[in-house]
């Protein structure tokens, strides 16, 4: 809505004049024209009623008179001093105008604009049935028109008034400084020891001088360089994708200083141990927020048909409705259910006969043993970690979908730790804050165990990340990546809709925006949005057409045997290179000298010789005007190879055929070792802000770093405790990973088996497996989910015997007969009567046709197998005629997915998959009939 615009129109009854203030909603009046019984009518009816009214209302409503009382009866309760939701505070008029997570609540003097006065009149707010009175409406828009004062105020309210001058500060620091200079002036980078991230450090300023003067704003270098397009320089804006300050910002530095640049103190939005305002403590009741509650094994009338307490827990609910179990499966269907859930693969012929003939008790049971001992099982529950996990062995985002050749050890360790059934716990934590966990740069050369845990930080190097183009590589693309990982971490480990939070408070769990920022700060200190590195670069032998300067964020602590033969690997290589190189540049220098002969016989008589003699004195050699030549002239006289190219035909053709074999030389090289990680930056990381709205340029309060405050009943609070080691680290992500695999944690333990759940039945028993809120399906057997998470812990969080104990259950061993009985009263098999009907996925099917072709190749571990698109259209990986690695170990592109797995719903990570879809379409039928495979 626009400004309402207030006209006054001349309304003449007989020789008075009176004003009547005319309304948006009203039509203009042009009261000369009108007849003159109609103007009688006016002045016997309705001016002295306007004049009534204007009377009545010539006392300036106040805040405390006017307003207060109405909040204090109908809001307050959502908005005051127990409860603030969405962060809104209305017991004051400061508050008031402060807002919440949208931003300001009032507009002085614009009531129609303001979002309080939006909110009441579409009653939209407050909550429930007790709405505001018309009365009660109008009269918070007549407060706010009349400049929405407090007691004691005269004359419109400003919001500008109310905010502290740190705000000006913050925005000067943080939207300005940090997003176009600190990238040169600041902890990584000090050009000329000038860092611009503190007030101190801009008055102390670097080898120039202060940065600014307080006062004196055009004084001040900052302005100056700025001012003049020197800051920050145009040939470095490219190189670390940085922009131009804007006319705006200028305006803002200037006024700041000119202020005598005051810091003023900001207020950081901490959350302690006692009530939290913004998540009220009926909230933590809710079923999911609270620790799991172990609960005894039912009776039931069947109990014969209990093999562990889980068929207990099942019958209760069967039973209740008439119900019981379906007769055990065959055994040859059971080692078929068996061998698809353990490893992907059907059993062999051998194996089946083996199987068959062994009729000792507790045969099952010793199938499952040797399954889990199988190397296949890593390779197949990987993959269901790896889903979640958003993993890809590309960057996406942009058309060029960079490969990231070094993920691939992110995934074998994935496949070791469930292979070796690395406790849950420790799985967790390796992952989470690997790098925190011991003093990696004062090392040495690391173990393999060290190794492994820099290896499992790249699950936080999953999602997708197009910075390494320079182009896409500003504020909002990199707080993109952060989102991403944050939604990624959350919905897989936490089984929460985090996300929700980013630009406004959760809108159905009690996440406030302040704890998604909270949240974010824990790994800001590795994520930094203003300390950015590249997460890619083209492979050996590619160009490199980005152009970053930025540094990346890999670690080079690989075994060092790798790194020999790498480097062994290379060496003749790059020889070989430098030969041709050298080749080049001799067949370039009589067409060089040739060119430079004609462009000094261009200049002025005399100039050109004093020219050459100059470019042919050192640079600190030469005298004043030889300077002034080079300045003026240099650039005229340097000849690039293009430029040689353009000119002589010969030259280029002869330079095409060596530049081709430089090439063919490049390509062959191999890429040095690294670990695509995780690790922290450092202290004094760039502080974290809520954004308001969700735009970085709209800062609201300070956080610290934190967990969200629902989750609190019976855990240990989230606390930082730094590590005292060489290698600098904060110890943010350490404490989250002590605070989420507390044994009684309320989600993680539930979140694990739930997924385990869903991987053995095809639903989990809570169907919504990312979403354990409020909006998430409710549990099927919540009494049982807790048993199970409780029994998760007990069991040390071991993966194999929470499979043992779920595969040795009477349910699990269930035919998937359907009765009547059975269809007419669970149509959709929740309460699992029967083993459900599940499909071979797009990994089991491709291994499984490769098995039983005899072409499938066991090899485990390494580089993902490159794939190629086919005339067709078709991409296949690149194993021709020979034996094919399984599917895990084929490079998972997001612009080139294999395409028998992309037909049978593998899924698209943008950024994870929680449960993959089912679809029945005729490509299915076309790929299995036509494919080359």
């Amino acid at each position: 809505m626009g400004k309402r615009k207030v006209a006054y129109y001349d309304v003449h009854v007989g020789v008075e004049v009176y004003k009547i203030r005319n309304r948006k909603s009203m039509m203009p009046l042009y009261f000369r024209r009108l007849s003159p019984l109609i103007i009688v009518f006016l002045g016997l009816f309705c001016v002295p009623t306007l004049i009534a009214q204007q009377e009545a209302s010539s006392e300036i409503p106040r805040f405390e008179s006017e307003i207060l009382p109405i909040f204090e009866a109908k809001c307050l309760v959502c908005h005051g001093e127990k409860l603030q939701q969405n962060g809104l505070d209305l017991r004051t008029r400061d508050s008031l105008l402060k807002g919440g997570d949208t931003g300001p609540a009032v507009e002085p003097g614009s009531g129609m604009e303001s979002l309080l006065y939006e909110k009441v009149k579409s009653g939209s707010m407050p909550l429930g049935s007790e709405k505001l009175t018309n009365e009660e409406i109008e009269a918070i828009r007549r407060w706010v028109d009349a400049g929405a004062l407090k007691q004691g105020e005269e004359g419109k309210a400003s919001l500008k008034s109310v905010k502290s001058v740190v705000a000006t500060y913050r925005d000067v620091t943080m939207s300005i400084l940090h997003v176009r200079c600190v990238v040169c002036h600041g902890k990584r980078k000090r050009e000329g020891d000038l860092d611009l991230r503190t007030r101190a450090s801009l008055l102390k300023g670097g080898k120039s001088g202060p940065a600014i003067i307080p006062g004196k704003p055009e004084e001040s270098l900052l302005i100056k360089r700025i001012v003049a397009h020197e800051m920050p320089p145009k040939e470095m804006q490219g190189d670390y994708a940085v922009r131009p300050v804007t006319l705006d910002e200028l305006d803002e530095l200037r006024q700041w200083i000119a202020a005598g640049a005051p810091t003023g103190e900001e207020d950081v939005l901490k959350v302690g141990s006692g009530p939290d305002p913004l998540v009220a403590e009926g909230d933590r009741e809710f079923w999911s927020f609270q620790p799991p509650k172990r609960a005894q094994a039912p009776k039931v009338r069947g109990k014969d048909l209990v093999r562990t307490p889980i068929d207990a827990f099942l019958l209760e609910k069967l039973e209740a409705k008439g119900l019981s179990f379906s007769p055990e499966a065959g055994r040859l269907t059971l080692m078929r259910r068996a061998y698809f859930d353990l490893t992907g693969l059907p059993p062999d012929p051998e194996e089946i006969e083996a199987y068959l003939k062994d009729k000792n008790s507790g045969a099952y049971e010793r199938m499952i043993d040797r399954l889990l001992a199988s190397p296949h099982y890593g390779e197949r529950w990987a993959r269901y970690w790896l889903d979640p996990a958003g993993y890809s062995d590309s960057e996406g985002k942009v058309a060029n979908d960079l490969v990231r050749p070094q993920l691939y050890r992110y995934r074998d360790y994935v496949i070791r730790s469930f292979n070796s059934d690395k406790p849950y716990d420790q799985f967790l934590v390796e992952q989470i804050a690997g790098d925190e966990l011991f003093d990696y740069k004062a090392a040495g050369e690391l173990s393999s165990d060290q190794l492994s845990k820099l290896v499992a930080t790249g699950f936080l190097r999953t999602a997708p990340d197009g910075t390494f183009d320079i182009s896409e590589n500003f504020i909002p693309s990199r707080m993109d990546v952060l989102a991403d990982q944050l939604n990624i971490f959350s919905s897989t480990v936490m089984g929460l809709t985090v996300a929700c939070a980013q630009c406004h408070s959760h809108k159905y769990d009690p996440i406030p925006q302040r704890d998604y920022y909270r949240f974010s700060a824990i790994f800001r200190t590795a994520f930094d949005p203003y300390d950015w590195l590249l997460p890619n670069r083209p492979a050996e032998g590619e160009e490199d057409r980005y152009n970053a300067r930025l540094p990346e964020r890999y670690l080079p602590h690989t075994p060092k045997a790798e790194r020999e033969a790498v480097e062994a690997h290379n060496a003749p290589i790059q020889e070989e290179i430098k030969e041709l190189e050298r080749s080049l540049e001799e067949k370039a220098k009589p067409y060089r000298q040739k060119l430079l002969k004609e462009r000094l016989s261009e200049l002025p008589e005399g100039v050109g010789e004093d020219v050459q003699e100059a470019l042919e004195v050192p640079a600190k050699e030469r005298s004043s005007i030889q300077k002034y030549l080079v300045k003026q002239f240099g650039s005229t006289l340097e000849i690039a190879k293009v430029a040689l190219e353009k000119k002589f035909e010969d030259y280029k053709e002869e330079a095409g055929k060596i530049k081709k074999a430089i090439g063919v030389a490049k390509k062959k090289l191999k890429r040095k070792p690294e670990i695509r990680a995780l690790f922290d930056l450092g202290e004094n990381p760039t502080p974290t802000h809520v954004l308001l709205r969700g735009d970085y340029q709209n800062l609201g309060g300070r956080v610290e770093p934190g967990v969200p405050s629902v989750l609190r009943a019976g855990l240990n609070p989230y606390k930082v405790i730094k590590p005292g080691w060489t290698t600098e680290t904060t110890g943010r992500r350490l404490a989250l990973a002590r605070w989420l695999t507390q044994s009684n944690h309320p989600l993680t333990s539930r979140v694990m088996v739930n997924r385990v759940w869903q991987n053995h039945f095809g639903r989990g028993i809570v169907e919504t497996v990312g979403n354990f809120g409020r909006m998430g399906a409710q549990p099927s057997h919540p009494k049982l989910l807790d048993w199970l998470a409780t029994e998760f812990v007990r069991q040390g969080w071991s993966l194999k015997r929470l499979h043992k104990l779920i595969m040795t259950s009477g349910v699990y061993r269930q035919s998937s007969d359907w009765s009547s009985s059975h269809a007419e009263i669970d149509p959709e098999n929740k309460l699992l009567g029967k083993f459900p009907m599940l499909r071979l996925d797009a990994d089991a099917i491709r291994d499984t046709v490769l098995k039983v072709a005899g072409r499938l190749n066991k090899t485990q571990y390494g580089p993902a197998v490159e794939v190629e698109v086919q005339e067709d259209g078709e991409v296949i990986e690149k194993c021709g005629d020979q034996d094919c690695r399984r599917s895990i170990y084929i490079l998972q592109r997001r612009s080139t997915p294999l395409t028998m797995l992309q037909t049978f719903d593998a899924p698209q990570l943008s950024p994870n998959c929680l449960k993959r879809g089912e679809s029945t379409v005729s490509s299915q039928a076309l790929q299995l009939w036509n494919s080359k495979m």
